[in-house]
């Protein structure tokens, strides 16, 4: 792995992400709320990102949003919204699907339609994706590669730490390449406690 490092002639180089899903399409619901009910529930997502909108408005921020294709199905114009206030728009899946639920092949088209969708709605490129429940692990090696393959130039989708969910205890705490696919993985931000 090659660790990254940021043009940023050293000063701090901060990050501002949001997830773009609902509490129902969250990986903890997939036995209880199945992809197709979620028309059934009322969606918040349009009302919070707009609120988060203007707060980034307010302190001259942007943000990446990564986001589901359900989202841009069904909210195409909170898409363009985002979009033409200048935040990155970036790319979460199709339906909120952990990588290693999906044969390689399933993943491949999730994250291939997610972007075309993404784009065709924003009319912007689509760099970045993150991973369901940070579920690029151990258990998908091919995962980095088929981003590649799909036209993504980073990721932020391996969470550094130990967890009885997700998770690469092992692997680094700051952007780096990763050595197979040379795909741009960006972390999330962890500490160490005790």
């Amino acid at each position: 792995m090659n660790s990254w490092q940021s043009a940023n002639d050293g000063a701090a180089l901060h990050a501002m992400t949001c997830d773009v899903e609902d509490y129902f399409q969250v990986s903890a619901f997939n036995d209880r709320v199945s992809a197709e009910d979620w028309g059934q529930y009322e969606c918040r997502i349009p009302r919070n990102v707009d609120l988060i909108l203007e707060r980034l408005e307010l302190a001259e921020a942007r943000a990446t949003f990564f986001t589901l294709g359900w989202v841009a199905e069904h909210f195409p114009e909170l898409i363009r919204r985002m979009a033409d206030a200048g935040h990155e728009i970036a790319s979460h899946g199709m339906r909120h699907v952990r990588v290693w639920q999906q044969s390689r092949a399933d993943f491949a088209e999730d994250a291939g339609a997610a972007k075309k969708l993404l784009e065709d709605t924003a009319g912007v490129p689509v760099l970045g994706y993150r991973a369901a429940s940070w579920s690029i692990d151990q258990r998908t090696p091919w995962a980095h590669d088929v981003l590649v393959e799909a036209g993504y130039r980073y990721s932020s989708s391996v969470y550094p730490i130990r967890h009885d969910h997700f998770g690469v205890p092992n692997a680094p705490t700051v952007p780096y390449f990763h050595s197979d696919s040379g795909l741009l993985e960006i972390p999330p931000s962890v500490v160490n406690l005790l």
